[in-house]
């Protein structure tokens, strides 16, 4: 049985605007330039071996509430991909609570007995730290 989809009107969906600087738990950073529902911009890893003030190009979409983006690491050998939503707290901050992805490369020789190891997954909290 195929699987239907049933389109949805998006004039209905939430305005948000993913524009501005965002740090994750982690003090990770990522600057967006959200335009209709492209998503580019710049990275900033807190964590493993790129240095926190290299920048990575950062590139996806926002739909409504909802954000999708991903980064390649270059040199690095890796790429993450993100995927999330929007929410406001009590104080009305603004947070993207995401899923993450992160694949790195593994040998030919390796793979049979280790490519699930190649694969990385968590989560990250984001938060706005300024407006863009």
């Amino acid at each position: 049985m195929k699987p239907t989809a049933t389109k949805i009107d998006k004039s209905l969906l939430p305005k948000v605007d993913f524009s501005g600087v965002w740090r994750n738990q982690l003090g990770s950073e990522m600057e967006l330039h959200h335009s209709g529902e492209s998503i580019k911009g710049k990275y900033r890893t807190a964590v493993g071996k790129p240095s926190p003030h290299e920048e990575f190009e950062l590139q996806g979409f926002g739909v409504g509430d909802l954000i999708v983006f991903v980064v390649n690491f270059g040199d690095y050998g890796s790429v993450t991909s993100w995927s999330g939503q929007h929410s406001l707290d009590s104080d009305g901050n603004h947070h993207i609570q995401t899923l993450w992805h992160l694949a790195r490369p593994m040998s030919d020789e390796k793979e049979p007995t280790e490519l699930w190891s190649a694969i990385l997954a968590g989560s990250s909290l984001f938060c706005k730290v300024s407006s863009g």
